[in-house]
């Protein structure tokens, strides 16, 4: 039931971010083909392999604003209308009803990055040598990852119901995408991929703090 209502909840979101990142990956393939059509490839190529030129910097933050627009779409009603408090006198437990919630949102940016993973891979290996696809996907999936960090900040800011805490919310939230975000450089994180993406992974439960003291009285 709560994964249906989330769904319906978030199906017109879901369809205008996907015409939106549909968009930009048909604006990120003409861009590279202007690009090899101004320039020698030799040039474009050295200009990546060598200077650590980045061709498809455009999409650094494409995820992270869909992912807080996803959290703020998903919780902002819960909050404002009193529709989670409503939701906690459903017999399902807090921990199952909160991860569905969770697991809607996240499937749905899932979708969105998963695309923007795809159409990085394709226009990549459309213009550049097969190596350069496998260093692009790598580069990018901090930026993946800081649109989840983006969701989950979102909804921990939103279920918290004192003030405090939401500023320790958004402290924390902001520093992991911070991080996500912290060099722009070609390949910085190919070896601290695994690390980060456990401590985005720790934001899942997380969530579940802030619901808790929703449930034993917050206001």
């Amino acid at each position: 039931m709560v994964l249906f209502k989330e769904w319906i909840k978030l199906r017109g979101w879901l369809l205008l971010l996907l015409l939106g990142h549909a968009v930009f990956a048909a604006y990120l393939f003409l861009s590279l083909r202007h690009q090899f059509r101004v320039e020698h490839p030799e040039m474009l190529f050295y200009q990546a392999g060598r200077i650590g030129r980045l061709f498809y910097d455009d999409l650094r933050y494409l995820p992270l604003a869909s992912g807080l627009l996803l959290g703020l779409a998903q919780f902002l009603p819960e909050m404002t209308k009193g529709r989670l408090r409503l939701a906690l006198h459903l017999p399902v437990g807090l921990g199952r009803m909160i991860l569905s919630h969770l697991a809607v949102g996240l499937g749905a940016l899932g979708l969105l990055l998963g695309l923007d993973l795809v159409a990085l891979g394709l226009s990549v290996g459309t213009f550049f040598p097969a190596p350069f696809v496998s260093s692009a996907l790598t580069t990018a999936l901090p930026w993946m990852l800081a649109g989840v960090a983006g969701y989950l900040g979102m909804a921990l800011i939103l279920l918290e119901p004192e003030r405090r805490f939401q500023v320790v919310n958004a402290l924390v939230a902001g520093g992991v995408v911070w991080l996500c975000h912290l060099s722009p450089r070609f390949g910085a994180y190919d070896h601290a991929l695994p690390g980060l993406a456990l401590l985005v992974a720790l934001m899942v439960p997380a969530a579940l703090l802030p619901a808790r003291r929703f449930r034993d009285g917050g206001v």
